[in-house]
């Protein structure tokens, strides 16, 4: 018995959980699938996601990680003084406003990026500003993704969305993939509604315009085909990623914080997420080449998700 036998014994009822995507992939190329064939919201795995796209851009140097990012900036600047750059962005020690985006439910109005970053009317978040001193300590935040957000748009004069498709999503193979808000309606179909509590979430699911720490569709296949590029990164195989930066990505930034956008610990690297009617994780194991992600509409599964990790740990750890 592994876990592609085991993971139906894990999952709560359709009380709980009523669509769930499982996927396991390894160095052969090969992804299996199980339970729906849905689209989940990759909730904070889009920061995981986005961090790809990033390390790109250092590659190319279009981006330096030790930069201040107000140097970068043009459409909005960080306000305060000292130096905060792209590397503590990524890696949560910026001290950037601890906050967590619920995103915006169906029919009420959705800010701009800049609306967000201000805390502006409708922004349902604080203003993004210095709390800590940058590079001091891991404070694990969305607002660090925000900022990038805006950065990379400033800098390459690209829609988040359309840049992340062109930088990560389309190289990598991720075809059912998408930040683009209008995505689940395009495809409504096959996107997994969210339940709170068992409630269904008002209209399916909240749109999410802090793209890159939240906004990411995908489904489990996609997010294990991603882990997957970044081991063949780390190894100095991939085409997309040197190997420097991938070693970057997967090296603590602070003593017990992350890689760059990245989750580290028990052997394994990726992400967790959990949005507002949803939970995830997409983690790969670099003992055995082998990648897991599972996506659920369901956002109170905690639990489910530490038992199915462990799961996938104990068989490819």
């Amino acid at each position: 018995m592994g876990f592609e036998e085991e993971w139906q014994d894990l999952v709560p009822g359709t009380d709980r959980v009523s669509e769930i995507g499982v996927a396991v992939g390894g160095l052969d190329g090969d992804v299996w699938t199980a339970g729906h064939d849905l689209l989940f919201p990759a909730c904070s795995i889009s920061k995981h996601v986005a961090a790809f796209g990033t390390l790109r851009l250092v590659a190319d140097a279009t981006l330096d990680l030790d930069t201040d990012v107000n140097a970068y900036l043009s459409a909005w600047q960080l306000p305060g003084t000292g130096t905060v750059t792209v590397r503590q962005l990524l890696a949560h020690t910026a001290g950037l406003t601890k906050n967590w985006f619920p995103g915006y439910a169906a029919g009420k109005l959705v800010p701009s990026l800049q609306q967000i970053l201000r805390g502006e009317p409708p922004a349902n978040t604080p203003r993004v500003r210095r709390e800590l001193p940058p590079g001091t300590e891991f404070r694990y935040s969305g607002s660090h993704y925000a900022v990038l957000e805006q950065l990379l748009t400033d800098v390459t004069s690209t829609p988040f969305d359309k840049l992340m498709a062109t930088l990560v999503l389309e190289p990598v193979g991720m075809a059912d993939s998408s930040y683009d808000q209008h995505f689940p309606n395009e495809h409504r179909d096959r996107a997994a509604r969210g339940h709170c509590g068992g409630t269904p979430v008002h209209g399916g699911w909240h749109t999410q315009p802090e793209m890159a720490g939240a906004g990411l569709w995908s489904t489990p296949a996609d997010l294990v085909r991603l882990e997957l590029e970044i081991g063949r990164a780390a190894a100095g195989e991939s085409a997309l990623l040197p190997q420097d930066l991938a070693a970057q990505m997967l090296t603590p930034q602070v003593p017990g914080g992350f890689g760059l956008g990245t989750e580290l610990g028990a052997g394994r690297f990726g992400h967790t997420g959990q949005n507002t009617g949803y939970s995830c994780f997409s983690f790969a194991w670099p003992v055995s080449g082998t990648a897991v992600a599972v996506m659920m509409n369901a956002e109170d599964c905690h639990d489910t998700l530490l038992a199915l990790i462990e799961l996938a740990g104990r068989n490819y750890g």
